[in-house]
């Protein structure tokens, strides 16, 4: 029995801590999209200057993700820094890319976020009675079933980024993610450009060019 139980909580443990708050919620690839090696990939974070923080993150650990499989990438905030919180003509985009030997751009767009209020009911598990002794069992379960729920805030994001080529000035490759409550801007950096760059890989968007070596 107690055997049966450690295994429990060790189980419980490890899909507690495998779990992401990142989520895909739809990808698109452009079907005439061939799968190319780029040499310079900038991530365009456009989001607002208050949201500054939290733009360097996601930027970074993209180009820290994509370097990671072969790739040189560089953050928008690093060669424009600044300047990019003020709108510029489209001209003025695709010359900005092309002085600076960009050939593929990801943007990376906040579309919302939320908060809300989660009820969290008591935990009430139906074990049998020990032994069959009804007092251990009530005394077991008391605290359970009238312990009150409580409510938690959380913070829900939905991102959307694409893929843009230089050269033809094209979109080829859209998706939008979702992550719900996640326990630091880091996190959410790190496993949106994993989820990102995991439906790259998979669509052939871009290669896994450390796999091929």
């Amino acid at each position: 029995m107690k055997t049966n139980k450690i295994i429990t909580v060790i189980l419980a443990c490890t899909f507690l801590f495998s779990c992401s708050s990142t989520r895909l919620a739809s990808s698109w690839k452009a079907e005439n999209s061939n799968t190319k090696i780029y040499h310079n990939i900038m991530v365009w974070g456009i989001l607002t200057e208050k949201d500054s923080l939290l733009r360097g993150k996601m930027e970074t650990h993209l180009v820290n993700d994509l370097a990671g499989k072969g790739y040189h990438a560089v953050s928008s905030f690093s060669v424009f820094g600044q300047g990019n919180y003020k709108k510029i003509s489209e001209k003025e985009i695709v010359e900005k890319f092309k002085n600076t030997g960009v050939d593929a751009v990801i943007t990376m767009v906040l579309l919302d976020k939320s908060k809300e209020e989660v009820y969290v009911a008591p935990s009430i598990i139906n074990n049998p009675p020990a032994l069959g002794e009804v007092n251990k069992y009530y005394s077991a379960t008391y605290d359970k079933v009238f312990s009150p729920g409580y409510y938690v805030t959380t913070t829900n994001y939905f991102w959307e980024s694409n893929v843009f080529e230089v050269s033809e000035n094209k979109l080829i490759y859209s998706v939008r993610t979702k992550s719900f409550d996640p326990s630091s801007t880091d996190m959410l950096a790190h496993e949106n450009g994993l989820t990102i760059l995991k439906d790259m890989i998979r669509k052939k968007v871009i290669l896994d060019r450390v796999k091929e070596e």
